[in-house]
Formats: C-alpha cells, sequence, structure tokens
C-alpha cells in the first residue's frame, strides 16, 4: 500500500511542475506534446490561482513518501456549476504500479466526505485506455464520447 500525500502547489513549487509537464510520452493524452517553459509559466499561472480561489480543491503535487510521483486536482468544471473535475498526471517512471487508482480513488473519496460537488467528472482522450480504466475503478461511467476544442474527448461522471 501508498502512502500519499497530496500538497497544494506553491509559487515555489514551478520547477516541480515543469519537470512533470515536459515529457512527450506524459503529456501524449493531455496536450499531445511536452509542455514548452512559456506553456508551463502561464498554466502554472492559472494553477496558483485555482489554488487561491478553492479552499479544499485545486492543484496538489502527489508525493510517495518523500517522493514526487505526479500531480493530481479538483478544479470547478467551468460548464457545470454542481461539477468538479478530477485530474492527475503521473511521471512515466510511476505509470502501471496502482498509483492512478490510488490518487483517484483518493480523490473522489475526498470530494464526496467534503462534498465539494454534486458530480465528479474525468475528462481523457478516449485513446486513453488506462486513465479511462482508473476513472471507471473510481466509479465514473462514460457519457460523452466525442470532439470538445478540436480534440477527442471522452467524459465520464459520477453522482457524489
Amino acid at each position: 500500500m501508498y502512502k500519499l500525500s497530496y500538497i497544494k502547489f506553491e509559487e515555489e513549487d514551478f520547477d516541480i511542475y515543469h519537470k512533470i509537464v515536459n515529457s512527450d510520452i506524459v503529456m501524449k493524452y493531455i496536450t499531445g506534446l511536452a509542455s514548452t517553459l512559456e506553456r508551463s509559466e502561464a498554466r502554472f499561472k492559472s494553477i496558483m490561482e485555482a489554488n487561491v480561489s478553492h479552499q479544499l480543491g485545486g492543484y496538489f503535487k502527489v508525493y510517495d513518501r518523500s517522493q514526487i510521483i505526479g500531480l493530481a486536482k479538483l478544479e470547478n468544471y467551468s460548464k457545470e456549476d454542481d461539477t468538479i473535475e478530477v485530474g492527475y498526471i503521473l511521471m512515466e517512471d510511476f505509470w502501471g504500479l496502482g498509483y492512478g487508482t490510488t490518487i483517484c480513488q483518493d480523490l473522489v473519496l475526498f470530494a464526496r466526505q467534503n462534498e465539494l460537488a454534486k458530480f465528479i467528472i474525468g475528462i481523457i482522450d478516449p485513446d486513453n485506455i488506462a486513465s479511462k480504466k482508473i476513472l471507471m475503478n473510481a466509479g465514473l461511467e462514460s457519457f460523452f464520447i466525442g470532439e470538445e476544442n478540436n480534440l477527442p474527448t471522452e467524459k465520464l461522471r459520477l453522482k457524489l
């Protein structure tokens, strides 16, 4: 069993964030390419803003004991007022070890226990079979497969 901790990103954590998202392999099903320094800076600024506006949710560094393994988020879903979005990115060395399942289940439980929203949603590339399996194992069910923002998109949802 893993001993995971979730710590909100702070201003001094930019290098950690950029290290996570600066990989073509890791970002394949998210943006398609590694994040450039400029893109990471812009995205990190919005992450800092989200963390200020979310008392309980937001963007988190994920550690297994003292080792950074990725990031996770619980963020208000902009298209539905009663919905929070779950997300996670694992560094490649930690794929296939059960971390994604544990992180997703932890976030769903946290959202439910803290009544963060009525629904939780996960948004993925339909070709990302691993993430679909992770979300379904956490109880989310597919309700949309199509295109959004010119990207192939699948949405899975769970009533909290």
